[in-house]
């Protein structure tokens, strides 16, 4: 049997790396990749960076992840794309594609023939998702996202797909992982497609920094190392605190929004976080904790549009 990595039109062969640019047929989206194809054989694993376009610490990582990894030392395969929305990303968009208006993380598998996101969506699936063994999404809080790092498992596929993929998550190194019930994202069709994985959030608020991408840096290599495509043993890093669901509250108005809490805030039901006020002040509604739990992220910026998050926040 042939150990050819083959991806997008592209072959390497073993023992040799590639770098290149995937393009998405019938868009204008070329997504620049690095793929590694060790001298041994091993599992395959596919990391991506930069889905939403303003989440710069999972990008950034997907960058140097691809530029370290060199074939002499990698058992296996690894196919980086660094970042993956490449019009959202220098564009500076939050959510969308400046191209179509559509989240990319909202419309996987995605369709051959549909908008550009759902092309791109439709690529990564049927050209990477159907040879892993493996998938890490590296996420990094959007623009107007403030967050406490934590990491999502798929749950909408088989119970075997969900245990790996949280044993993963376990040893990546930040202290909540959580369960993730959605089908239209990346780690939501990847395990329905029988691949575990997982989604990642690192940072936030339209910055990155060094010590968020050695955090990162960090937990990418240890995961590849439990899955033997580097050597070392995984370490543990830190405890980790389980949630079965996170609990996404969207506004109901268009104004400005004033919250009352900061991410890692506990949180009682009833509890106040935050309002939304119009133009000259006047208060247009109110929002009050569902359940008891943790925030995991609130919106930072000060302008919110009806129908967009503005918090989440973790059962406890």
């Amino acid at each position: 049997m042939s150990n050819e990595l083959k991806a997008g039109g592209f072959c390497v062969e073993a023992g040799k790396k590639l770098t290149g640019f995937f393009e998405v047929p019938g868009t204008p989206v070329k997504m620049p990749f690095t793929m590694v194809n060790g001298c041994k054989e091993g599992k395959t694993v596919v990391i991506t960076g930069g889905t939403h376009g303003g989440e710069y610490p999972g990008a950034e990582t997907a960058i140097r992840i691809a530029q370290e990894l060199c074939p002499e030392k990698v058992c296996g395969k690894v196919i980086v794309v660094h970042p993956v929305n490449v019009p959202s990303f220098m564009a500076r968009t939050q959510y969308v594609s400046p191209l179509d208006g559509v989240n990319l993380n909202r419309v996987y598998p995605g369709k051959a023939l549909g908008t550009v996101s759902e092309r791109i969506a439709y690529f990564i699936s049927s050209e990477l998702f159907s040879q892993a063994d493996f998938y890490m999404d590296l996420h990094g809080g959007d623009i107007h996202e403030w967050l406490t790092p934590f990491v999502l498992i798929p749950m909408a596929g088989s119970k075997e797909v969900a245990e790996e993929s949280r044993k993963a998550a376990e040893i990546f190194g930040v202290p909540y992982v959580i369960g993730s019930w959605g089908t239209g994202g990346t780690i939501g069709a990847a395990s329905l497609m029988g691949v575990p994985g997982f989604l990642s959030e690192i940072g936030g608020r339209g910055l990155w920094c060094e010590d968020e991408v050695q955090l990162y840096l960090r937990g990418v290599r240890n995961v590849l190392k439990l899955y033997g495509v580097i050597e070392g043993e995984p370490e543990k890093f830190c405890d980790t605190v389980w949630m079965d669901k996170m609990v996404g509250v969207d506004a109901g108005v268009s104004g400005c929004w004033y919250p009352c809490v900061v991410p890692e805030d506990v949180v009682k039901e009833g509890q106040k976080i935050g309002e939304i006020r119009d133009f000259f002040g006047k208060v247009l509604e109110e929002y009050f904790c569902p359940i008891n739990g943790k925030i995991m992220y609130v919106i930072s910026s000060l302008p919110v549009e009806a129908g967009n998050p503005i918090y989440c926040v973790g059962p406890m």
